[in-house]
């Protein structure tokens, strides 16, 4: 008996080694994201600390306080369970603390992709040390894909756990962190596994329908705010309508290079980029910022493509399930995709 005990826990042993050799490395990684989250949220003080701090600036205590209104209008109008979520914050000391990775094939508009337990696969990977992310840029700069890296100002465990605020947030228009706070709370309520594009898609949707429904209710309350976020909404979409009207040419552009040299594939990639940047710049916007950002030296290609369509690429579909199936009800809309799609 003893000897089949030590035979079985002799096995058991085995497939845990093998199990931890051949997922070393996505255990390393999960290691390094749990501490970085944890670290962040055993240091985070409640919203009230910084809102009776003296030394706190005024400015941002008015972003703390609408961060609240917005919890508050979550729950009472949307039904949202996120009376835990975002209770505290990090202060970042004005330092950036996430950097996000994502890659595409660099003759496709074809995310690389990351296949994590539970969540299936995901087009990012996010970072808390900087240097790991470089890492992991270099390495896949030197395989050949188009890569982006980038920085990010929250984040969601899909309700697992209590998320913090960021400080840098503080920094947003009051209509941008009102959006970014309804878009982390509707990861909260709804994830689509395997479809990682949608679930930011579906976020971004909500995000910007619930913050102009918030505004709408305040009687006023926000009205220069509103105003100053509706036209940024419309600098937005024009910027993403032209990106996704292009992204079919570059489709075309990729069918025609099939079976050129790599050399030759690059110098036709390299024109049609120059060609797609010139006529970018060339958008009239009505906020100074996306044209300083258009002119800046962000290396446009295609991940760069990607993360457009990650985050807008379906939302004239949205729209138009808006319109038809939901008679432009948009809790209608919620309740559909809460009750068909449980985060996790």
């Amino acid at each position: 008996m003893k000897s089949i005990f030590r035979k079985i826990l002799l096995l058991i042993i085995t497939i845990i080694m093998i199990f931890v050799v051949i997922k070393w490395d996505l255990i390393q990684y999960g290691w390094q994201q749990a501490k970085g989250q944890f670290s962040i949220m055993f240091h985070a003080e409640p919203l009230d600390y910084y809102l009776e701090s003296p030394s706190f600036p005024d400015s941002l205590k008015q972003r703390i306080t609408l961060v609240k209104e917005v919890k508050k209008f979550a729950q009472s109008e949307l039904g949202f369970d996120s009376e835990d979520q975002y209770k505290k914050m990090f202060d970042q000391h004005g330092k950036e603390l996430m950097w996000v990775v994502t890659a595409a094939y660099p003759y496709q508009l074809e995310s690389y992709e990351w296949k994590f337990p539970i969540l299936g696969k995901v087009a990012y990977k996010g970072f808390f040390v900087k240097k790991e992310a470089l890492k992991l840029e270099q390495e896949l700069k030197t395989k050949g894909f188009d890569v982006r890296l980038r920085t990010a100002s929250a984040w969601s465990t899909l309700g697992w756990l209590n998320d913090p605020l960021l400080s840098n947030v503080l920094n947003y228009s009051s209509g941008r962190l009102a959006e970014l706070i309804f878009h982390e709370l509707t990861h909260d309520e709804i994830f689509i596994k395997d479809s990682v594009d949608f679930n930011e898609n579906l976020a971004s949707f909500f995000g910007q329908e619930f913050t102009k429904m918030f505004f709408e209710k305040q009687n006023g309350k926000f009205e220069t705010e509103y105003e100053s976020y509706l036209n940024q909404l419309e600098d937005r979409h024009q910027l993403n309508q032209f990106i996704r009207d292009y992204l079919p040419k570059f489709d075309s552009l990729y069918k025609r290079i099939e079976g050129l040299s790599t050399t030759e594939k690059e110098n036709r990639k390299y024109y049609f980029m120059e060609m797609f940047k010139r006529k970018l710049r060339q958008i009239n916007f009505k906020n100074s910022k996306y044209t300083e950002f258009l002119n800046s030296e962000v290396e446009v290609n295609n991940a760069f493509l990607l993360s457009y369509k990650r985050y807008s690429g379906h939302q004239q579909l949205l729209e138009q399930e808006l319109e038809t199936q939901f008679e432009r009800d948009i809790l209608k809309m919620l309740d559909f995709y809460q009750k068909n799609f449980n985060s996790l």
